[in-house]
């Protein structure tokens, strides 16, 4: 990984100047990037790379993303009409894989030409029932996990996801008897995962398993791709990408002489490492031998540390050549677990000092709350021309507390205009 960000620190000082903190930052060349480094390392075989929208879904950030060739990996009606409303894209650009879809969900992408990704056999019945002759994917849970915290593994026997490998035979009869087409077969085994091994493991499940599925069209194998957050992490190597998971895929193309595409799902990979997260130390604080860095954001804006135990590397923007001291750094919510690092050595850290919090694009807005009743960040887009560009502005307090009492319908004590309506 980078110890440093991936935009000169002068530049994220000026943003600071402009828009305050919080703020999030993304570098639009990093993104650009990642996307081409995939198109370059699968560009030999037939395959489609679907961005994982749950990573990041700031419209800006997706028209980019489209820019590049991706379509997208989509898991609720929210992101597809976002998807719709932001980008023109159409039902042919989205894979659908929903988690416990409702029924009223399920009628809903179906009139909207939605291909659907299954991964429970109930679903899959009442789907049937109610789209006899349609095409249809199936969500596979090929009885392994692998990714960098267990709330992330997402197959294996303790798994809510996909249909395990035991019930595909009923899957089958049951797309049989309404002569469902299933088209796509598709797995995921977790978030970050560690090594290229446990991948290849999962992808051979499911290749194992094409020659059962007559009208099948592509394979999908997830994403999961990880990246180093730590200094001493390494991305994973492309030799062993190339060795373990595309020479089995030339291999398969080579032996069953089928037009079958092979698909990817990559979020974090393309957006983690060009975002970041600024804040600004509030105060300093001595407890005993250890000093407290209390900052103006925390877990509701950056909740990987706290929610899965997330290392990201901290960088002082302001005091980078300080003596180095061990610091706990802290959100300013009303809970104790609102640490972003801890005892983590840093150079000199004053009041008013703006530290830059790493490889938060992915999984760090998308998951924000406004616990506590604090205000989301701001967002801006460092673009390849050299420029900042606003892409989502900080909310006015005054009218988020406003927006609150609107939709809860409430009348202040007093408001007769809001009383005689």
């Amino acid at each position: 990984m980078s110890t440093h960000p991936p935009i000169p620190s002068r530049r994220l000082l000026e943003a600071v100047e402009t828009w305050g903190t919080p703020l999030y930052v993304y570098d639009e060349a990093t993104i650009r990037e990642r996307c081409q480094s995939l198109r370059e390392l699968f560009g030999t075989l037939p395959y489609r790379l679907l961005y994982a929208l749950k990573a990041n879904y700031n419209p800006h950030l997706l028209r980019i993303i489209r820019e590049e060739g991706f379509d997208f990996d989509a898991v609720s009606l929210g992101e597809v009409e976002l998807l719709r409303r932001a980008l023109g894209v159409g039902p042919e650009a989205i894979l659908f894989t929903p988690n416990m879809l409702s029924d009223a969900e399920m009628r809903e992408a179906a009139e909207q030409g939605l291909l659907l990704n299954i991964g429970e056999l109930g679903r899959l019945e009442r789907f049937a029932a109610a789209y006899p002759g349609h095409a249809v994917a199936l969500r596979v849970n090929p009885d392994l996990g692998s990714g960098h915290h267990e709330y992330v593994i997402t197959a294996g026997e303790r798994s809510k996801f996909g249909i395990p490998r035991s019930d595909l035979p009923r899957a089958i009869e049951i797309a049989q008897r309404a002569e469902l087409r299933i088209v796509g077969l598709h797995q995921h085994i977790g978030s970050g995962i560690p090594n290229p091994a446990a991948f290849a493991e999962a992808m051979e499940v499911l290749l194992g398993l094409a020659d059962s599925f007559p009208d099948l069209e592509w394979l999908d194998f997830g994403g999961g791709f990880p990246i180093p957050y730590r200094p001493e992490e390494r991305p994973w190597d492309r030799e062993e990408i190339r060795a373990r998971i595309l020479a089995p895929l030339e291999a398969f193309l080579h032996q069953h002489r089928r037009p079958i595409c092979f698909y990817f799902e990559p979020g974090r990979y393309v957006v983690a490492e060009a975002g970041l997260l600024l804040v600004r130390v509030t105060e300093l604080k001595r407890v005993g031998s250890r000093w407290y860095a209390g900052t103006d954001s925390g877990f509701h804006h950056l909740i990987r540390p706290v929610l899965y135990g997330s290392y990201h590397h901290i960088v002082n923007l302001s005091n980078p050549h300080g003596p180095l001291r061990p610091y706990t750094i802290t959100g300013n919510l009303c809970e104790s677990g609102d640490i972003f690092a801890r005892d983590r050595e840093l150079p000199e850290i004053r009041p008013g000092d703006v530290l830059a919090i790493l490889d938060a694009g992915a999984y760090g807005m998308s998951m924000a709350s406004t616990y506590n009743l604090r205000e989301l960040p701001a967002e801006v887009l460092y673009t390849t021309e050299g420029r900042f560009r606003l892409i989502r502005p900080r909310p006015d307090r005054a009218a988020f507390i406003e927006q609150i009492l609107r939709q809860t319908a409430f009348v202040p004590p007093g408001d007769v205009a809001q009383l005689d309506t």
